[in-house]
C-alpha cells in the first residue's frame, strides 16, 4: 500500500516540477531553439508563461536570413516578451520594418552588438532607438543598408563614442567627410569595412592612420580612389593592424603592399593581376609627405 501511495506522488511530478532559475533556465533553454521554445509555447498556458521567462532572460538572437512565413509574428513576440537582449542579428530578413525594429530596440536598450545589414525594407528613421538609447553600443553592422543617410551616421557619432566594430560597406549614400567625423569622435575602433564606398580617398587612410590607433582590421575592398599614398600611411602610423583588404584597389600596387607583407594578412598576393593604372601625381617617395 505505501509503495502504491508513493507511485501515485510520483505520477504527479511534471517538468515544471523542477527548479526554473535553477535548472530549466540554465540548463534546459539553451538547449532549445527558437522554433522549439514557440512549439514548446503552444503547449499550455503554464508552458507560454515558462518560455516568456525564458524570453526575458535571452541575451542573444540570431534570425539572419530566416525569412519564414511566420518569422514576423514569432518576432513580435519576443519584442514584447525580452528585455534582456545583447546580441542581435537580423541581416537579411526581408519581412523587417520599422515599426517592428522600433518595438524591439524600445525595449532591449542594453544591445552591444547589431547586424542589421542587407534589410532592405527598413529607413534610418528606425536607428533612433539605437542612436538615443542603446548606451553600449560596441559592434554595429549596416553593409547594403543605402537607406543610412548622412543624417543618421552624423546622429549615431554624436550619441556614440564607444563603437569598436563598424561595417558600412556598400552604403553609398555616404560622403567623406561624415565618416571622417565618425572617426574623429571613436577612437576605440578596432574593425572597419567600408568596401565599395566611391567617397572614400587618401584622405580618410590618413585620419584612419592618424586617429584610430587601435585599428586591426580594414577593409577597403573596391575603393578606387585610394592610392600607394593611403596605404603608406597605415604601414607607418597603424601598428596593431593584422588584415587589410584591398581588392579591386587599381591605383594600390606592390610598392605600398611590401612594407606590410609578413606583419599582416593581406587578401591580395603578390601575383594579384592588377590593372596597369598610374593614379595622377604619386611618387612613391613622396609616400607619407601628407600624412
Amino acid at each position: 500500500m505505501a509503495e502504491d501511495n508513493q507511485q501515485d506522488e510520483t505520477s504527479d511530478i511534471t517538468l515544471f516540477d523542477i527548479a526554473w532559475d535553477d535548472v530549466l533556465y540554465t540548463k534546459v533553454l539553451p538547449l532549445l531553439s527558437l522554433r522549439d521554445l514557440f512549439n514548446f509555447r503552444c503547449c499550455s498556458r503554464l508552458s507560454k508563461q515558462f518560455v516568456d521567462g525564458g524570453f526575458r532572460r535571452m541575451k542573444e538572437i540570431n534570425l539572419s536570413g530566416n525569412n519564414h512565413r511566420h518569422i514576423e509574428r514569432a518576432f513580435q513576440v519576443l519584442a514584447h516578451n525580452s528585455g534582456n537582449i545583447r546580441t542581435v542579428n537580423l541581416a537579411k530578413c526581408n519581412w523587417l520594418q520599422d515599426a517592428l525594429l522600433w518595438n524591439f530596440l524600445r525595449s532591449n536598450t542594453k544591445i552591444s552588438k547589431i547586424n542589421l545589414s542587407e534589410c532592405a525594407n527598413i529607413t534610418s528613421a528606425s536607428l533612433q532607438p539605437i542612436i538615443i538609447e542603446c548606451k553600449q553600443l560596441t559592434v554595429l553592422k549596416l553593409a547594403h543598408c543605402g537607406w543610412l543617410t548622412i543624417g543618421a551616421m552624423e546622429a549615431l557619432t554624436l550619441h556614440h563614442s564607444k563603437i569598436q566594430e563598424l561595417d558600412i560597406s556598400y552604403c553609398g549614400t555616404l560622403n567623406e567627410r561624415c565618416i571622417l567625423v565618425f572617426l574623429l569622435n571613436c577612437r576605440r575602433l578596432h574593425t572597419l569595412s567600408l568596401a565599395y564606398l566611391p567617397s572614400v580617398t587618401d584622405n580618410l587612410l590618413y585620419s584612419i592612420a592618424k586617429n584610430s590607433k587601435e585599428i586591426k582590421h580594414l577593409n577597403v575592398i573596391g575603393c578606387q580612389m585610394i592610392t600607394d599614398r593611403g596605404v603608406g600611411a597605415l604601414s607607418l602610423y597603424c601598428k596593431g593592424l593584422e588584415s587589410l583588404m584591398v581588392r579591386d584597389c587599381p591605383y594600390i600596387t606592390e610598392r605600398s603592399l611590401t612594407l606590410l607583407r609578413g606583419r599582416i594578412f593581406i587578401d591580395r598576393p603578390r601575383n594579384y593581376q592588377q590593372q596597369l593604372h598610374v593614379a595622377p601625381n604619386v611618387a612613391f617617395p613622396r609616400l607619407f609627405l601628407q600624412v
